[in-house]
C-alpha cells in the first residue's frame, strides 16, 4: 500500500509590454471618440445656373404670351371665310328679236284721175288695196339659265382621300419612336451626368414631350389642311366642268332657237310671197275675163262705128295698165318692208346675242376672279398658320436651347461640389482609418497572460508483505 499528497498553485500575470501598446490603443480611440462633430458647411447641391433660369422664363414667358396665336387665329378665320364664299350668280340675258311685222302695210298707187273701171266689165274687178298678204311672225329666242356652283355649298366628302387617317397615324407613329429614342438618350446622358431620376432629367423629358406633341399637332394639322386643300381644288375643277357644260348646253340652246326662229321667219316669208302670187294671179286671170268680155262685147258692138270703139279699147288698156301699175307697186312695197324688217329683226337678235354673250363672259370673268382671289386668301391663311407655328417653336426652341445650356453649367457645378464634399469626408475619415490600421494591428499581438504554476507532490510507499 502506497499514499501521496499533491500541493499545486496556478496564477495567471498580464505580459506588461503588451499591456501598454492595447492601453495605448484604447486611449487612442478613446481620443477620436470624444472628437466634436464637424459639419460640413459648404453647399451640396448646385443651384439652378442664370442661363438655365432664363430659359425657364423665356419658355413661361412664351407661353403666356400666345406667340403665333394671333397669326393661327387669323388663318382660321380667313379659311372661314373662304369656307362661305359664294361667287356671283351668272344670269343669262333674253334675246328679243323686237320684230312687229303688223306695221308692214301696202302702198297704192292711185291711176290717172281721168279713168274709170266701169267700161268692159272691169267694175268686177275688187278694189286692188283689199289683197293683202299673209302675216309673218317670229318667234321668240330664250336661252336656259347658266348657274355657277358654290364651293361653300359642295360637299367636300366624296372629294377627301381616304387614307388621310391611315397617313397621319402612320406619320405620329414615327415622331412617337423618334420621341422615345430622343427619351433613351437623355435616360443615357442623365445616368453618364449622374442626374437620372433629378429634376433635370424631368425637365428634359418633359422639353422633349412638348416639342413632341407641338410637332405632332403641327404635322397633323398640316395633312388635314393638304388634304383639304386637294379636295377643295378638286370640288372647284368638277364646278368648272360643269359650268362649262352648262354655257356650252346654252350656247347650243341659243344656235337652236335663232336657227328655229330664221327658218320660221323665211317660211312665213315664202308663204307670204305665195300669197301674194296667187293674188296677182287672181288678178290677172280677172284681167284675161275682162279682156274677153271686151272682145264679146267688141264684136256685138261692131256696129256702133270704129271711133266708139277705138275710145273704148283705149280707156280699156289705160285702166289694165293703171291696175296692173297698182298691184306691181303694191306688191313692191310689201316685199320692201318685209326686207326691211326682216333685216332689222336680225340685226336685232345678233345685236341682243352679242350683248348676251359679252355680259355672260364679263360675270363669268368676274366669278372666276371671285374663285382665284378665294384660293389666294386660302394659300395666305394657311402661310400664316405655318409662320404663327414657325414662331412659336422657335421661340421654345431658343428657351429650350437656353435651358438645356444652364442644364449642363448646372452639371459641371454639381460636380465641383461633390468633389468639394469628398475630399472633405477624406479629410474628417482619416483619423478613423488610421485608427482602423491601429486596431488591426492590435489585433494580430499575441496573448497578453502568462500562465505560472507552482507545487508539491509526496509519495509514500508502504509495502506489505
Amino acid at each position: 500500500m502506497s499514499m501521496g499528497k499533491s500541493n499545486n498553485n496556478s496564477s495567471q500575470a498580464f505580459d506588461p509590454e503588451l499591456k501598454g501598446m492595447l492601453t495605448s490603443t484604447f486611449r487612442t480611440g478613446q481620443q477620436l471618440s470624444q472628437t466634436p462633430y464637424q459639419a460640413y458647411d459648404a453647399a451640396t447641391v448646385a443651384p439652378m445656373a442664370p442661363t438655365q433660369l432664363e430659359g425657364m422664363n423665356m419658355t413661361a414667358d412664351a407661353a403666356r404670351a400666345g406667340i403665333g396665336q394671333q397669326q393661327l387665329n387669323d388663318a382660321i378665320n380667313a379659311t372661314k371665310d373662304v369656307a362661305t364664299f359664294t361667287p356671283t350668280s351668272v344670269q343669262p340675258m333674253t334675246v328679243d328679236t323686237g320684230i312687229n311685222f303688223n306695221q308692214i302695210s301696202n302702198q297704192n298707187v292711185a291711176a290717172p284721175a281721168d279713168i274709170t273701171a266701169t267700161q268692159m266689165g272691169m267694175d268686177r274687178i275688187g278694189p286692188l288695196s283689199t289683197l293683202s298678204p299673209e302675216r309673218v311672225s317670229a318667234q321668240g329666242v330664250t336661252a336656259q339659265n347658266v348657274t355657277a356652283g358654290n364651293v361653300g355649298q359642295t360637299d367636300l366628302s366624296p372629294y377627301q382621300n381616304q387614307f388621310d387617317t391611315q397617313v397621319i397615324d402612320a406619320a405620329l407613329g414615327d415622331l412617337d419612336r423618334a420621341r422615345q429614342m430622343t427619351q433613351n438618350q437623355n435616360a443615357a446622358s442623365a445616368v453618364a451626368a449622374n442626374a437620372f431620376g433629378g429634376d433635370r432629367q424631368a425637365l428634359v423629358e418633359a422639353e422633349t414631350n412638348r416639342s413632341f406633341a407641338q410637332q405632332a399637332a403641327n404635322t397633323a394639322a398640316n395633312l388635314r389642311q393638304a388634304g383639304f386643300e386637294n379636295a377643295q381644288q378638286l370640288a372647284q375643277a368638277d364646278i368648272g366642268r360643269s359650268l362649262q357644260a352648262d354655257m356650252a348646253n346654252q350656247q347650243v340652246g341659243l344656235s337652236a332657237g335663232t336657227t328655229s326662229a330664221d327658218q320660221a321667219l323665211r317660211a312665213g316669208l315664202a308663204n307670204q310671197q305665195a300669197g301674194l302670187s296667187a293674188g296677182s294671179q287672181n288678178l290677172q286671170s280677172q284681167l284675161d275675163i275682162a279682156r274677153a268680155n271686151q272682145a264679146a262685147r267688141q264684136q256685138m258692138e261692131a256696129t256702133q262705128g270704129a271711133q266708139n270703139l277705138q275710145a273704148r279699147q283705149a280707156t280699156a288698156a289705160n285702166q289694165l295698165q293703171a291696175g296692173q301699175l297698182n298691184a306691181a307697186n303694191n306688191m313692191a312695197a310689201q316685199r320692201a318692208n318685209l326686207d326691211a324688217f326682216l333685216a332689222a329683226g336680225q340685226a336685232r337678235n345678233q345685236g341682243a346675242l352679242a350683248n348676251q354673250d359679252a355680259a355672260l363672259r364679263a360675270a363669268l370673268a368676274n366669278q372666276q376672279g371671285g374663285l382665284a382671289a378665294a384660293q389666294q386668301r386660302l394659300a395666305g391663311a394657311g402661310q400664316l398658320a405655318d409662320l404663327g407655328g414657325l414662331s412659336r417653336a422657335q421661340a421654345f426652341q431658343d428657351a429650350s436651347q437656353l435651358t438645356g445650356v444652364g442644364a449642363q453649367q448646372q452639371a459641371a457645378a454639381q460636380q465641383l461640389l461633390n468633389d468639394r464634399l469628398r475630399r472633405f469626408e477624406e479629410q474628417r475619415d482619416y483619423p478613423l482609418r488610421m485608427f482602423d490600421v491601429l486596431r488591426s494591428g492590435a489585433g494580430i499581438l499575441p496573448n497578453p497572460l502568462t500562465s505560472k504554476t507552482k507545487g508539491t507532490t509526496t509519495n509514500l510507499g508502504l509495502g506489505g508483505g
